[in-house]
C-alpha cells in the first residue's frame, strides 16, 4: 500500500536538465525517480549534521577528541554544505568493504534519529517519508571521502525488499544506473547535494548502481568532495506459514 502524499511526489516534475542526466535512450526508466532539489539547504543542514553525528558516535574517543580539537582551534563559517565536513584526516575511513564494493567510506545501520537534539529533523525526516512506497524500513548511512567511490552492484537481495530510496548531502557525483543483462542499457544522473533518488522493482533488482570518483561529466567538473549517503531500504518480507 503506498504512503499518502506517495503518488503525488511520484509523479512531481522531475529533472531532464541536460547538465544532471546522460542516458542512451534520453528517459529515465519507469522504476526510478529523481527529485534534484528535495530539501533545502538549511534541511540539508540539519540532516547532515545529525547523520555525521551518529556516525561520529561509533567512533573512538580519541578520534571524537581529535575532531573536537580541530574545531576548537579552527574556527569556521558553513557557507556551504561542504564545510560541515572535516578534512579527511579527521574520519577513521575504511579502505575497502568486506565485499569490496565500496572504497574509502565510514558507514552505520540506523535504530533511531536523534530528533530531540536537532530542532527541525523530525519534519524533515517525515518528509521523506511520504517518499517511502512502504512503511517497514531500515536505514544506512555512507560516509564517503573525498576519494570514496562505490563501484556497480545489485544491492543484495536477501537483505532487503523491492525499492531503495537515496539522499545525498556534500559534495555532488555521478550515479551511474547500468543494465546486469545489457551493459548498453544504462543511465547517468549528477546527483546534488539536497537530492533524493527512488529505485524499484526492476531498477532494484536489474541495474547495477554505482557512485563514481569525482571527474568530468557532460563537459562538468565535478569536483572532489565527501559526501554522505542516507539510504533507506524496506525489509524483506518473510513469508508466514499457517501452522
Amino acid at each position: 500500500m503506498f504512503y499518502a502524499g506517495y503518488r503525488r511526489l511520484l509523479y512531481a516534475p522531475l529533472s531532464r536538465e541536460i547538465h544532471s542526466l546522460r542516458t542512451r535512450s534520453g528517459d529515465l526508466p519507469e522504476g526510478f525517480k529523481f527529485f534534484p532539489e528535495f530539501l533545502s539547504i538549511s534541511e540539508q543542514r540539519i540532516l547532515l549534521s545529525a547523520a555525521l553525528s551518529k556516525l561520529d558516535s561509533t567512533e573512538t574517543k580519541q578520534a571524537r577528541k581529535q575532531r573536537r580539537d580541530f574545531i576548537t582551534n579552527h574556527p569556521r563559517e558553513h557557507r556551504t554544505i561542504e564545510d560541515i565536513f572535516l578534512p579527511d584526516a579527521y574520519y577513521s575511513f575504511q579502505e575497502g568493504h568486506y565485499d569490496g564494493v565500496i572504497r574509502h567510506y565510514r558507514e552505520m545501520h540506523l535504530s533511531s534519529w536523534p530528533v530531540d537534539q536537532n530542532p527541525g529533523l523530525s519534519f524533515i525526516l517525515a518528509r521523506l517519508q511520504r517518499l517511502y512506497p512502504t512503511s517497514n524500513t531500515q536505514t544506512h548511512l555512507l560516509h564517503l571521502s573525498s576519494v570514496g567511490e562505490i563501484l556497480g552492484h545489485v544491492d543484495n537481495i536477501e537483505a532487503s525488499g523491492t525499492w531503495i530510496l537515496g539522499v545525498s548531502l556534500g559534495a555532488a557525483r555521478v550515479l551511474r544506473m547500468e543494465s546486469t543483462s545489457h551493459p548498453e542499457d544504462f543511465f547517468e544522473v549528477l546527483l546534488p547535494s539536497g537530492s533524493v533518488y527512488l529505485q524499484m522493482d526492476s531498477v532494484r533488482y536489474d541495474y547495477n548502481h554505482s557512485v563514481l570518483k569525482a571527474g568530468d561529466f557532460l563537459g562538468r567538473e565535478i569536483k572532489a568532495g565527501q559526501r554522505v549517503s542516507i539510504m533507506v531500504r524496506d525489509r524483506k518480507e518473510v513469508p508466514t506459514f499457517n501452522s
